[in-house]
C-alpha cells in the first residue's frame, strides 16, 4: 500500500537528534530549543517565536493567554481540524463557523467579512492545503473591530501571502511539526508573533505560568506546552532546507496536475491565485457531482489498487463534540459539507517516491475506465 505521506529524514536529520541526546539535551528547555526559535522567528520574519509542544498546543496557548471566554466569539472556517477552534469552544466561546471557498477551499472572505463585528475576539484564518487566505481585507476590517487575528499556518511553513511569509501577518500565528508537514519534528509546534507582551504571555502559559519571581507559585493556570530538544533537534535541521522541501513539494503538486489533467471526474486544486503560490501540503482534489463515486467509495477501489488515501476534514459545523456544547450553529455550509463528501488527498509525502507517485495517478485513470 502507498502511504499518504512518507516523511523523509536525512542523515544530518539523524546526527542532529542524535548529537542532541550526546550532549545531554533531552527537555524542553536549553540552547536547541532557543536556537530553533531564533531560526523560525527569522524565517518568519517575525520578532519573537514560542516553541511548543505541537500545532494544537499552539492554538490552545494562545486561546488561553487571550482569556477566551463565553461572552466571546471566535471565527473560523468550516473546513478545518478540530484543533483551531477546540480550547475556544471548552471556554464556551461561540464558533462562528464560516463556509469555504469553492475554488481555493479556504474560508469565504464576503462570509468571514460579514460574520466580523465587534463581539468578535478572535478571527483564526486557517491557511488551508497549501493556499494561502485572503488577508489583506480581513486584517483591515480587525483593526476596525479590534479582533485578534490568529493565521493557523499549521500547513503553511514556506508559502507567502503577497511575498511576505503566512504567519508573519496577523497579531499572532502559529505551525505545525507533525510527520505530514513540510517540515517534520514528528511533532511540535511553534507561535510567532511581533509583540514582545503577548510573546512572554504565551511562554508563561506554555510552561505552567510559573510566578517569575517565586517558582511554584502560580496565578494563572497553564499548561505543559513545551517542545522537547529532540524535536527542536530534527525541526531546526529540516528547516535548513525550507527552500528545497518546497520546491519538492511543488514539483510532487504539478506531477499531479499533469497527471491528472483532463480526468472527467476531479476538480483539481489551483496552482496559484492572485495572492499565493500553492506549496502543496498535500494533493486534494474535489469529485465532480456528475462522478459516479463519493470520497468514501473511491477511497475503496484505490485501495483495492494500492493506494491510501484521506478524506477532508469533516466540517466544524456538523462536529459531534462542538453541537454537545452548543458552540456551534446548523446552518448548512454546502462547500464544506461537499468536500467532505467528495474530497480526498492523495500520497504526496516529501518521502514518496515518484514512481509512487505515478502509480496513483494510474490508479485514477485506472478507477475511471
Amino acid at each position: 500500500m502507498i502511504p499518504v505521506n512518507r516523511p523523509r529524514i536525512e542523515p544530518e536529520d539523524i546526527s542532529a537528534v542524535s548529537k542532541a541526546l550526546e550532549d545531554g539535551w533531552v527537555s524542553g528547555e536549553g540552547p536547541i530549543v532557543e536556537r530553533l526559535e531564533s531560526s523560525i522567528a527569522d524565517t518568519i520574519g517575525a520578532d519573537h517565536c514560542v516553541a511548543v509542544s505541537s500545532g494544537t498546543s499552539a492554538l490552545d496557548v494562545v486561546m488561553s493567554a487571550l482569556e477566551v471566554c463565553k461572552d466571546d466569539e471566535v471565527i473560523a472556517p468550516a473546513t478545518t481540524i478540530i484543533s483551531t477552534v477546540s480550547e475556544a469552544a471548552k471556554r464556551g466561546a461561540q464558533i462562528k463557523v464560516v463556509d469555504v471557498d469553492p475554488d481555493t477551499w479556504c474560508m469565504s472572505l464576503p462570509q468571514t467579512l460579514q460574520e466580523m463585528n465587534s463581539r468578535t475576539k478572535v478571527i483564526v484564518p486557517v491557511h488551508l492545503f497549501g493556499l494561502a487566505v485572503d488577508l489583506d481585507p480581513i486584517i483591515h476590517k480587525a483593526e476596525e473591530c479590534d479582533i485578534f487575528v490568529l493565521e493557523d499556518a499549521a500547513e503553511a511553513l514556506g508559502l507567502d501571502y503577497k511575498g511576505a511569509p503566512c504567519g508573519s501577518l496577523g497579531n499572532a500565528g502559529i505551525f505545525s511539526f507533525y510527520a505530514n508537514k513540510i517540515v517534520t519534528g514528528g511533532e511540535g509546534g511553534a507561535i510567532v508573533t511581533n509583540s514582545r507582551d503577548w510573546a512572554s504571555r504565551f511562554r508563561s502559559f506554555r510552561n505552567l505560568c510559573f510566578d517569575p519571581n517565586e517558582r511554584f507559585v502560580h496565578h494563572e493556570l497553564g499548561t505543559n506546552a513545551r517542545m522537547g530538544s529532540m524535536t527542536a533537534a530534527l525541526v531546526n535541521s529540516q528547516l535548513q532546507r525550507l527552500h528545497t522541501l518546497v520546491d519538492k513539494k511543488r514539483a510532487i503538486g504539478n506531477r499531479y496536475l499533469e497527471g491528472l489533467s483532463g480526468h472527467p471526474w476531479l476538480q483539481l486544486p489551483l496552482r496559484e491565485t492572485s495572492t499565493s503560490q500553492n506549496v502543496f501540503w498535500v494533493f486534494g482534489f474535489k469529485l465532480h457531482s456528475d462522478s459516479p463515486s463519493n470520497a468514501p467509495t473511491l477511497a475503496a477501489e484505490l485501495r483495492k489498487h494500492g493506494v491510501d488515501t484521506r478524506r477532508f476534514f469533516f466540517p466544524l459545523h456538523l462536529q459531534p463534540a462542538l453541537i454537545e456544547l452548543g458552540a456551534v450553529d446548523d446552518r448548512p455550509r454546502p462547500v464544506s459539507e461537499d468536500l467532505w463528501q467528495n474530497g480526498l488527498y492523495l500520497p504526496s509525502g516529501l518521502g514518496n517516491t515518484w514512481k509512487e507517485i505515478d502509480q496513483s495517478i494510474e490508479a485514477l485513470w485506472k478507477v475511471a475506465r
